[in-house]
């Protein structure tokens, strides 16, 4: 027996059956990429329901026989779409990425007395709602990206609460009526774990799976991570790659400051506190496109296609350039920067680059620039009194040893990587396994399903040397802070 688990990346969409004591039974994915366009970053809602079911036909045409007992889906976030009644998407949706909500960002930062970023969900709605009277008119629901997959198994419209405190980060009844947003346009929220529903006859054909079958609240793709990587006691944290990338350290209490984002924990009583990588996966992609990782892939391997191969290659080649990159400095804001730099202006930058740096230096220092970025948060954690003993990796990343070692060079700890390196898919199949009751805890179900891999040490040898290193690297990002604002004006056109 298994739990069916899919969650919605930021380019791909993954589809797994897990059996109940954490094995993977069987992994599907399928390409569901965001398109870029200046400040635009969108996705088409659709094209997640399309590969969803597409990867879930192959689990259940190669495991046959399999008895499932739950589905649950997680997604990137904070991703927004407008649906209309019939719940058809009314134009892309607009991914985390994407920040051009910045008026409405500072509209509501001003109610809510606290930051809110441009990427966050009620911006992009309040920017949508006000874009035009046609779409006010045919708008039905607001969905974030996987209440929108869960929809389309279910026909329940629910928005993800993993806890209250979420609210003013989702929205809340208050904030909506301060916005002249109505509040029917906004599903009713359901805390993860819960039962929302069963999967169709339509939907039960479409998917290869059970008609009648439970459907369960998950989480956002960040929860989920942290549940399906047993982040889930003080001390460790989990460290999302992808696309993005983000440290969630599991804490006692919330972060005294705002540069790191604090948020209850999916465990009750626990904190997340945490800071974000806007593009890191998505840095090496761009980089892997940019300097000729590109050449000698296969016909597939492409830019607008699947550059998983070039990446790769750009892997390989880093490991070839000794640590610090030969002198070669990387800031990896490409998109901007949320916590702890709260700025949408920043952007990369090749410090210390010279005729004798090659492309496998490049890549190098792209792969240091991400783990000085996990330093730096875990250097305000750690500065505040917060306990750090551990980290664990979470997506694509987590397969690469030479990722994970550096990883645990640079911050000096222990880095484990999990048997089922797509965490997320392990938190929903722990939110099937509480709502069903085959745990009593979410903690429990936690621990029971995540299986370690392996277990990366620091290599101490190289702890003086990375701490220069990281030195000169926050040194770069407050020095080059007035040159990207300045930049900012031009890029809007002054």
């Amino acid at each position: 027996m298994a739990y069916l688990s899919i969650d919605i990346g930021s380019s791909v969409v993954k589809a797994a059956y897990i059996a109940e004591d954490g094995r993977l039974l069987g992994l599907a994915r399928r390409n569901s990429p965001m398109s870029h366009s200046g400040q635009a970053h969108e996705a088409d809602a659709l094209a997640w329901i399309e590969a969803a079911a597409s990867a879930s036909r192959e689990l259940a045409a190669s495991l046959p026989g399999t008895e499932l007992r739950a589905v649950s889906v997680s997604g990137n976030g904070p991703t927004l779409l407008a649906a209309d009644s019939r719940g058809l998407p009314i134009g892309p949706a607009l991914s985390w990425m994407d920040r051009r909500a910045q008026a409405e960002a500072a509209e509501v930062s001003r109610i809510v007395e606290m930051p809110v970023d441009p990427s966050f969900y009620l911006p992009k709605a309040l920017r949508l709602w006000r874009s035009s009277p046609e779409l006010r008119q045919r708008v039905r629901w607001f969905f974030s990206c996987p209440e929108y997959l869960l929809y389309a198994l279910s026909g329940e419209a629910v928005t993800y609460l993993p806890h209250p405190g979420y609210a003013p980060y989702i929205w809340d009844s208050s904030l909506l009526e301060a916005l002249e947003l109505p509040p029917e346009r906004f599903p009713p929220f359901a805390p993860p774990c819960r039962l929302v529903g069963s999967v169709p006859s339509g939907a039960a054909d479409r998917f290869s799976i059970p008609r009648g079958m439970a459907v369960v609240a998950g989480f956002p793709d960040f929860l989920a991570s942290i549940v399906g990587s047993a982040a889930v006691e003080t001390g460790i944290a989990c460290d999302r790659g992808g696309t993005s990338e983000a440290l969630n350290l599991c804490a006692a209490k919330p972060f005294p400051g705002r540069e790191l984002l604090s948020l209850p924990h999916a465990i009750d009583g626990l904190w997340n506190v945490s800071a974000g990588l806007s593009t890191a996966g998505k840095a090496l992609e761009w980089l892997a496109g940019s300097t000729g990782f590109l050449d000698g892939a296969n016909s597939e391997c492409s830019e607008a296609g699947r550059p998983e191969e070039a990446t790769a290659r750009l892997l390989a080649a880093a490991r070839s350039s000794p640590p610090g990159s030969r002198g070669l400095l990387f800031l990896p804001f490409l998109a901007g920067e949320r916590a702890p730099l709260w700025d949408p202006d920043r952007r990369a930058a090749f410090v210390g680059l010279s005729l004798s740096h090659g492309s496998a230096d490049l890549a190098r220092a792209a792969c240091e620039s991400i783990a000085f970025a996990l330093r730096q948060a875990a250097e305000l954690a750690t500065g505040a009194g917060f306990p750090f003993r551990l980290m664990r990796t979470s997506g694509s990343p987590a397969r690469n040893p030479f990722l994970n070692s550096l990883k645990a060079d640079v911050l000096g700890l222990p880095v484990e990587a999990p048997e089922v390196s797509d965490c997320e898919l392990v938190g929903d199949a722990c939110a099937c396994a509480v709502a069903l009751g085959d745990s009593r805890s979410l903690g429990e179900a936690s621990r029971s399903l995540v299986r370690i891999a392996s277990r990366h040490e620091p290599d101490q040898s190289l702890a003086a040397t990375y701490t220069e290193l990281y030195s000169a690297f926050k040194a770069a990002v407050l020095a080059l802070g007035p040159v990207d604002q300045l930049l900012a004006r031009y890029r809007a056109g002054h």
